[in-house]
């Protein structure tokens, strides 16, 4: 399946009056944005404006589709369920990349600006989102997002690598990691 077929499963979720552009193709605008560097609604609506045209062009959609603003994308990004998308994503990285015996992956999570809460505690919450990444192919494999004060990063490390399967390669991580029992399934040597 492409990755629109896997963006065409994810629930809709908006309301259904006011709806003006399929959920899929919002999706892929902001996965085709954030790939160029095109990070947040006002500039994800910049790289409408730039290359709407060309995805419309490539999609073989009708030449009066409408692409959403940044007011869109804001909406969709402020309600969508990241677990989803990332289910997704994954599934859809694991038909297009095979992975080989001995390849090396680099597996680290990063904040998502903006997604502070409790700012003034001592212990905040943030949302992260967790990758696998190949180091040789250049591709993330598998991505989970994360919330700070349900799950630790390295539980999700341990669900990322249990998810796709992956035997007999290299990880490679940060100090985070680096605790005696950290990863109680891995074995070394193998």
């Amino acid at each position: 399946m492409s990755l629109i077929e896997h963006l065409q499963q994810i629930p809709e979720f908006r309301a259904a009056r006011g709806q003006r552009h399929e959920l899929w193709l919002v999706l892929l605008l902001i996965i085709l944005g954030a790939m160029m560097g095109y990070w947040g609604y006002r500039p994800l609506a910049e790289f409408v404006k730039v290359y709407g045209q060309q995805v419309c062009q490539t999609l073989e959609l009708a030449p009066d589709t409408k692409l959403p603003s940044y007011s869109t994308f804001r909406r969709v990004m402020q309600q969508l369920d990241y677990h989803v998308l990332a289910t997704v994503f994954t599934e859809w990285t694991q038909l297009q990349h095979q992975v080989d015996t001995g390849e090396w992956f680099a597996c680290d999570g990063k904040s998502i600006k903006g997604s502070v809460t409790d700012y003034d505690q001592a212990e905040q919450n943030f949302v992260s989102l967790v990758s696998l990444f190949s180091h040789q192919r250049g591709v993330v494999q598998a991505v989970m997002p994360m919330e700070q004060k349900l799950m630790s990063e390295q539980e999700v490390v341990r669900v990322l690598l249990d998810a796709v399967g992956l035997s007999r390669i290299g990880v490679t991580l940060d100090a985070l990691h680096c605790q005696k029992n950290a990863a109680p399934n891995c074995q070394t040597g193998k």
